[in-house]
């Protein structure tokens, strides 16, 4: 199985319909859904049921969260791929999965990105990440499919994180030298920008951010980051960025 589609849930029942809709819909057929649900009271088991014909794995007991749900979705699934959607995301058309995984040396990687589109703003984010670009935001994990082998390398998501842990397992990622990592052009999902992490600020993560970057990220990375108008910078950020594509692309 190429792909296991992981989507956390709680009392989201009339979101997790349209969800389910927009993957029913796909030209591509080698997956798996994985629901996690705290403990709904809502619609969302009636939801499920009425997609029999849909490969999915319901899974109902508390959580400590959305990425103690994702954890879980990580531990129960089976695809050689990984990939994360919000009950209120849509896949951005019927043929988006199949268009991923059809790019040249795409399914030779260890992550594929590529971009969404804020459904309310209708604004695209964000094309093409350097170091630089992540140390000030993140890739959506809407647009984000990860190989297995990069979890059972590098771990889960830390769950301390409550609304960034995605921004933080991307930060591990990111550099690591054995990581081959491919950008495809293409808008995998309409993100509802008005979600989850949207409407929380995470303390951990931000009284953490310097000491993650410094973990994550060279000396010169930080620098460029923190003085962005120095001279010289553009040159150096140029040849940073042209070596990140050397070698992981």
């Amino acid at each position: 199985m190429i792909l296991s589609i992981i989507i956390p849930s709680f009392e989201q029942g009339s979101e997790l319909n349209g969800a389910l809709q927009s993957i029913a819909q796909q030209t591509f057929n080698d997956y798996e859904i994985i629901i996690v649900d705290g403990g709904s009271t809502d619609t969302t088991s009636a939801v499920v049921s009425t997609y029999p014909h849909l490969p999915i794995v319901f899974i109902r007991e508390s959580d400590d969260g959305i990425y103690d749900a994702m954890n879980k979705g990580v531990k129960f699934s089976k695809g050689e791929f990984l990939y994360f959607m919000g009950c209120d995301d849509r896949l951005y058309n019927s043929d988006i999965l199949n268009n991923v995984f059809n790019v040249p040396n795409a399914t030779n990687s260890h992550v594929i990105y590529g971009n969404v589109i804020f459904a309310k703003s209708l604004i695209k984010y964000d094309g093409r990440f350097t170091a630089l670009k992540l140390m000030n935001r993140n890739i959506c994990h809407q647009a984000i499919f990860v190989r297995r082998v990069v979890f059972d390398k590098l771990g889960l998501f830390d769950v301390r994180y409550k609304t960034y842990a995605d921004w933080e397992f991307n930060m591990r990622w990111f550099n690591a030298k054995w990581i081959k990592k491919k950008y495809v052009p293409l808008v995998i999902a309409l993100f509802n920008e008005a979600g989850f992490s949207s409407n929380l600020q995470d303390v951990n993560f931000f009284r953490d951010q310097a000491m993650l970057e410094k973990r994550y990220f060279t000396f010169i990375e930080r620098y460029l980051s923190a003085y962005p108008y120095r001279p010289l910078h553009n040159r150096v950020a140029r040849v940073l960025s042209l070596i990140d594509k050397l070698r992981h692309y």
